[in-house]
């Protein structure tokens, strides 16, 4: 094997927002830090001009405790903030015989639903004083300086011991919100039409403090300019540099090195370059993590890998019209639900951004399905035939739409991009000369699942190796990432007294 040539105390695999947040606060306490882009794609593509999307826009985190916490001590919260810009409504939900804007405004919002559902006035007016409520509590739970999820005794017992102060208990599983609503009530999809989109477990089986977090962080959702989440991505990977470490988005690794059952150095591909390592922190998904070490899971990780497993996919379409196709009266942000009585999947629950119009007056509208894994393993045959199905229900949302468009692209089902207004196709090298891509998952809720949110544990099955991604905190969203993020970030900082002090005396600051 190789030497390595440099050594860092911290290597991060993988760019996503939680694993450069790990990074930038870790370079901020001193510690030497490189990150290995491991080929993370960006949120936004371009082509001809517009900007199409690899998932959706809006960014709901933007007032979780554990983003503000990262980012008042690497002192960028400011900058993040005027970037936002919040729409009112926040969202519009399309039933078949409805249209609900939600708006920012407790009354307006009470207002507008009591136009749609007076017959559950009282309940709907309980709902959200609840949810306001138990969203304080939530604050203080995710605010606080626990390990997410929990491992050892002591970790769970502190944990335990702060989940205990929620309305829905230790477990997370108490408090019914939907309570007192009938199971067929059009309200229970008004609130799941957006939640269904906000986390990463599987949908079907949230718990009443998944949905409670997620429809209140919808409801704060704003959009960023300047790139948006990339350029949240961006002013990270800038506090890294400024604070001595080193950012290769460029590099991957295929290889991590052990010794004596601990990472010593990571190899980067197509080179001899070896860079030396204390801990591994990485956004990879558990698997494919392991895979880089080159050991087989233990039995009892194994097992939890498989608890983890895939239930819904999220795929994603991008449409550009001109700006005057776009209905009068449609919110930009809109959860569209064309049947009630069928299963909300496919193209039957769509959500649906339109962006702002470029110079030239057009609209890229960024629409969302979530696929059944079932279906998805039937390979190529049903994921083009998805594209159509989700254009058949776009066009029930915008009336001629078929007549107005003039870019179709996915990232995920493998056909090229149409450039219906020239009458052709394109294969995009900003997407894999045309390749699929993978869609994120929505996994299984385990057995094990600490308050019904959390997923695998942060360390990994070999020691030093911690992950960051979405299978950390899944039932969260990107708010369980930030979690994971403190949390890793955390375990190595108590690694070296010093530097636990100094993290202190900087979150003593910040809060004062």
């Amino acid at each position: 094997m190789t030497a390595p040539r440099s050594f860092y105390e911290v290597v991060v695999v993988g760019a996503s927002l939680a694993s450069l947040a790990a990074g930038a606060l870790l370079a901020r306490r001193g510690f030497r830090v490189a990150v290995i882009g491991q080929n993370t794609r960006p949120r936004t593509y371009e082509y001809e001009g517009l900007t199409l999307r690899r998932d959706l826009a809006c960014a709901g985190f933007l007032d979780a405790p554990a983003f503000r916490r990262v980012m008042t001590e690497l002192a960028l919260l400011p900058a993040v903030r005027r970037r936002a810009t919040s729409p009112d409504p926040a969202w519009q939900v399309v039933l078949p015989r409805q249209r609900l804007d939600l708006y920012t405004d407790p009354e307006r919002r009470l207002a507008e639903l009591d136009r749609e559902f007076p017959e559950v006035h009282r309940p709907v007016e309980d709902f959200y004083a609840n949810l306001t409520r138990a969203n304080a509590s939530l604050d203080k739970l995710f605010g606080a300086d626990i390990t997410w999820p929990p491992g050892g005794f002591f970790e769970r017992r502190a944990a335990r011991k702060a989940a205990g102060e929620s309305i829905f208990g230790a477990d997370g599983l108490k408090g019914d919100v939907f309570a007192e609503f009938a199971a067929d009530h059009p309200f229970r999809t008004f609130v799941d039409a957006q939640a269904r989109f906000a986390g990463a477990l599987d949908p079907d089986r949230m718990t009443p403090i998944a949905r409670a977090r997620l429809h209140a962080s919808g409801m704060r959702g704003v959009f960023l300019s300047e790139g948006g989440v990339d350029g949240v991505r961006r002013l990270l990977e800038e506090r890294i540099q400024q604070h001595g470490g080193d950012v290769r988005l460029r590099d991957e690794t295929d290889r991590v090195n052990l010794r004596r059952g601990r990472v010593e150095s990571v190899m980067l591909t197509g080179t001899d370059e070896v860079l030396g390592c204390g801990y591994l922190i990485t956004s990879l998904d558990a698997s494919s993590a392991q895979r880089l070490t080159g050991q087989p899971a233990s039995r009892a990780y194994a097992i939890k890998q498989l608890a983890a497993r895939p239930r819904y996919y999220r795929y994603v379409l991008n449409v550009a019209v001109p700006a005057d196709a776009i209905p009068v009266g449609m919110a930009q942000r809109v959860f569209f639900v064309a049947d009630l009585a069928r299963p909300l999947a496919e193209e039957n629950l769509l959500a649906v951004e339109c962006a702002a119009p470029d110079a030239q007056g057009r609209v890229v509208i960024t629409a969302c399905a979530l696929l059944p894994r079932s279906a998805v393993e039937e390979g190529d045959a049903y994921l083009h035939r998805v594209r159509g199905r989700v254009m058949a229900a776009l066009g029930e949302l915008v009336p001629f739409l078929d007549r107005h468009v003039l870019v179709v692209d996915s990232p995920h089902d493998g056909y090229p991009l149409e450039d219906r207004a020239k009458g052709t196709t394109v294969q995009l090298e900003a997407r894999w000369s045309g390749a699929a891509e993978p869609m994120e998952a929505l996994d299984d809720r385990g057995p094990e699942s600490f308050m019904g949110v959390c997923g695998l544990p942060v360390r990994g099955d070999v020691d030093n190796v911690l992950l960051v991604g979405r299978q950390v905190v899944p039932g969260l969203g990107v708010e369980g990432e930030f979690l994971a993020a403190l949390t890793a970030s955390a375990i190595v900082t108590r690694t070296d007294r010093t530097k636990e002090r100094m993290r202190r005396e900087l979150w003593s600051k910040a809060e004062a």
